[in-house]
Formats: C-alpha cells, structure tokens, sequence
C-alpha cells in the first residue's frame, strides 16, 4: 500500500505586491510524536498555554523559504528559524520586509522575526514572548502581527493572567450551590475567565530597531488583529455582553485602538472588511482541496434523490470485495467536498462516500428522516453492487456515524457498519443535536429515534466503533462508543471498539490514520 500520510504540502503565503511569497512544506498529517505536551482543554478548544494560543491547525513546517521574482535561483534568499509556526505571516505594506512566529526549542514559546527579502537577512527578537491567542478561529489568512508604518509591529503577547491559586479557605467544608429560573439552558462548563487564563493576549507593539516592546491593550481573547487604514489597530474579541454565542460559547465584538495605545473603542460598522488592511492567506500548491482530502483520478458520481433535494454519491473502485459506504451528512447549504477523507483514499477495497443533505423542519418527524435516509442508503447500495458485486459495510463520522447505523437497523441489505466519533445516546445532549433544534421534552421521539442504545438489538450485524480518546465534543465524548460497545454486545451483537490515543474528534496523526485503515480493511474482511 502507498502510504499516503508520508504525503507533505506546500503553502504560499504572497506579497500583496506580488514581488515575494513565504513558502511553508509541511506533512499533510504529524506524527503523534509532534504533540507538543502540556496542552490543555476548553470546552472542545485545545489550547497551548506555551503559546497563549489555540493548538496550532496545522503541523509545522518541516521546510520554509522565501521566494522572490528578483531572486529566482534562490542565491540571497534569507535562512529562516528552523522552527517556524504555521501561522500567516505579516507583510509591510511598501518595503520588502516580512515579519512571522517561531517555537523557541528551549522555553517552548513563540517569538518574532523579521527578514528583509531584498537583502536576504533576518532578525530575530527572542526577548519578547509572542503568542498566537485565537487567532485560529478568525477568518481565513487572520495573523497574530502586523506591521504599523515603517519599523513597528503589532503583535500578540501572553498576558499574564495567573490562574487562581489555592486558598486555606478552599479547603474548608462549604456546601456548592446553584440556582436558575427557566426557561434556559443551564451549563456546567469553564467559562470565560479560565480560557483568560489560558489564552489571554496583550496586543503589544514592538520597535525592531531595538527591540522595545510596550502594550496597547488589557487581557484580551482575540480572534482577529489587523491595521487600519487610519495607522491605528482593529480587533475582534471576545466580550461577555456581545451578541450571539458562536459554537464555543464564545460572543465576539470589534474595536479599535490607536496605534500608540489608549482606551478600546467601538470599530465602525465597515471595520474588518473594507476599513482595514486585509490579511493575505495562504494559498496551496494543490489543488485548494481541505488538508488530507484526497481527489483519485478514477472517481464516479451518481445523484441519489432524497425526495426533496439531491444527495451525491461518489464511487471509488478498488479490488473485487466488499464495499465502504461511508455518509457525509451535510448540513443546510453546505456543499460537498471535492474529494474524500485521505484515510478512504488510501483504503485497498472499494469505496463510496454519500454526500447526504436532510430535510428536518422545526416540526420534522420520524418518518420523515426515516424515508430520506433508508431510501437514499439503498439507492447507493444499489447503485453499487449493480457496478461490483460484493458486500456493503455503511459507515461514517460524526452525526454521519448516527445515520450509518440506523441505517445498518433498518436495511438488511447492509453487512456491518463502522462508526467514527458518534454520539450515541441522544438524551445526553438534550437541548439539540445536528439538524435538530428541539429539546428532549419538545421531540421525544426524534431524540429516541437516533440514539443507537435505543437500537442496540438491531444492530444484529458487525460494528466497529473508532473513537478518539481524548474526543473533547461535548456530545461526543469516548464513554458514548464504549457504552454502545457494551450494549451491542450485551444484546447478543458482535462488536469491536478502538479508542486512539491521544486523538481529538477528528483524527490528524499519520499513525491514526494508518490504524484506521488496516482497521478497516481488516473489517471488511470479516463482514
């Protein structure tokens, strides 16, 4: 077999003047070996103290240059640090200069760098403490530096926001109460001032003619950090009084604050799109594909009618067994993905993925989800043995492994199913799920229905479950594969469960992915 998670990418990160562009080559998939130790978790964030940033999206680098059209044979190209942060770099916006983030090996911070792409030098400001905050969860291309006119940049600094130590009182007997008045949804989780302790950031400015730093800003959470066009600094972060709460609990506002420091100030209404200087992502190599997505050349697509829109079902023959019918459940309005999870690409059986969209009202019943699943899983099952004869194993991750399985109860057509990361008992996340918004009390039936402990007896074929150990989902933690584990197999089912170490809810080290594969391969076999 191939082994594609060897398999390495390249970045361009360009000039906005198109005269020069940082190129980073990095492992689609790292090592479990490159986890940095001492993360730790927020909700379902994993951040890296050392960095006062989230865990960084992608690995890092394992070659970085500078390319430029004035340079084309690489003769004064400048020697980078050698351990660069997947982060977007800041370029000045009239001189040939750059500026980026690098891992200090020795106290496992960040610090800054600037390199000079004409005269092929770097300077290096191991004094100040860079962080990375959460930048990660901005818009596409967001960096945590920028440049301010000619010899300042603006960048993140860890703030240093202890966390609370343990007082003689702490260990006094006293009873822990709460209290609420409905209706709401009550929730037990950290809240903002532990992920401050985390990853609190000082927005701070440097001089690099000398390396002076001072700072502009209190303790903040910030996702986005850019110029202005006026020479002042935009932000966005985290308040507590801000509108709406994203996925992570998190309500977010923009200010502005003038480039040598003072109080934050509401950002205008056009602040972040048109009021300041855009940050210039990263481009790939490739084809633009999502990291580990994988476009074989020798792909089929089939529409498959649910009855009230159109699935797609992507085919990917291999040998003469048993066939992966892994769903994709899409969300409203999203579209399916050009190619297909790297772990199915690189499978030694035949595969097919089913993008699948679902009608699910605010008033949707069983019967209607029932209908739209079972009668598109059989249309590609039928689609499939019609090309190949051979046995149909369903699977897939997510809600996408919720579907698999019920399918594998209502369609005797399938051989066994193979479920990643799921969420198997629905009355554990009783204030919605996926497409549904209803609470429990609201859709009994709707909860009971795609819980697969409810279901345990039908599932009378073969079932793997793959989960991540450390899977920090708040609706999919490892307990709900080994509790479905259990009770396949205390209904007289036949099961095997894998929990990998050291893996989030989706899984991103190269070993994973090759255990995933003899895993299933190895499943299909036997089903």
């Amino acid at each position: 077999m191939n082994d594609d998670f060897e398999r390495t990418r390249r970045y361009r990160y360009e000039a906005p003047d198109g005269r020069a562009a940082l190129v980073l080559t990095s492992p689609v998939h790292p090592s479990a070996s490159d986890r940095r130790p001492g993360l730790a978790h927020w909700r379902d964030l994993t951040v890296d103290p050392a960095l006062a940033g989230l865990e960084p999206g992608r690995p890092y680098p394992r070659q970085a240059e500078i390319e430029t059209a004035a340079d084309p044979d690489g003769d004064r190209r400048p020697a980078l640090p050698a351990r660069l942060l997947p982060v977007a770099p800041a370029w000045h916006p009239r001189l040939p200069l750059l500026a980026g983030l690098a891992l200090d090996e020795r106290t496992s911070s960040a610090y800054l760098w600037t390199a000079d792409h004409d005269a092929g030098t770097v300077r290096t400001y191991l004094q100040v403490a860079a962080a990375t905050g959460l930048t990660a969860l901005g818009p596409s291309g967001s960096t945590p530096l920028t440049w301010l006119g000619d010899g300042r940049i603006a960048l993140l600094t860890a703030a240093d926001v202890p966390r609370t130590p343990p007082s003689e009182e702490a260990h006094e007997w006293r009873p822990i109460a709460f209290e609420a008045t409905g209706p709401a949804f009550v929730s037990f989780e950290p809240g903002e001032e532990a992920l401050l302790s985390l990853a609190g950031t000082v927005v701070t400015v440097v001089d690099t003619a000398d390396g002076t730093a001072h700072a502009l800003t209190p303790p903040l959470l910030v996702r986005q950090l850019a110029g202005t066009e006026e020479g002042g600094l935009f932000l966005e972060h985290a308040h507590p009084a801000a509108g709406t709460p994203d996925r992570h609990g998190l309500r977010w506002t923009r200010s502005c604050v003038h480039r040598d420091g003072g109080r934050l100030v509401p950002a205008p209404a056009t602040a972040g799109e048109e009021g300041r200087t855009a940050p210039h992502g990263p481009r790939s190599a490739g084809e633009g594909r999502p990291d580990g997505d994988l476009v074989p050349g020798n792909m089929t697509r089939h529409d498959i009618d649910t009855g009230f829109g159109q699935g797609r079902l992507t085919v990917v023959p291999r040998g003469d067994g048993s066939w992966l019918l892994w769903i994709r459940a899409l969300r409203e309005g999203e579209q399916p993905s050009p190619g297909i999870p790297a772990f199915l690409a690189g499978a030694r059986h035949g595969v097919a993925i089913l993008d699948l969209p679902l009608y699910w009202p605010d008033d949707a019943v069983p019967k209607l989800i029932h209908h739209q699943v079972t009668g598109a899983v059989a249309r590609a099952v039928a689609l499939l043995t019609e090309a190949r004869r051979g046995a149909v194993v369903v699977g897939g991750h997510s809600f996408g492994a919720t579907l698999a399985l019920y399918a594998l109860a209502h369609l005797e057509t399938l051989a066994g199913a193979i479920a990643h990361s799921g969420c198997y008992n629905r009355t554990l996340t009783p204030t919605g799920f996926h497409y549904e918004r209803r609470t429990l009390w609201a859709a009994t039936d709707m909860y009971r229905e795609f819980s697969a402990l409810e279901f345990a007896t039908r599932l009378t074929r073969p079932v793997l479950l793959v989960h991540g150990a450390e899977d920090r989902n708040t609706a999919t933690p490892s307990d709900q594969a080994v509790e479905l584990y259990r009770a396949v197999v205390a209904t007289g089912g036949q099961a095997r469960l894998v929990l990998l170490p050291d893996e989030g809810h989706t899984f991103r080290s190269r070993e994973a992915m090759r255990t995933i594969v003899e895993e299933h391969h190895d499943w299909l076999e036997r089903c």
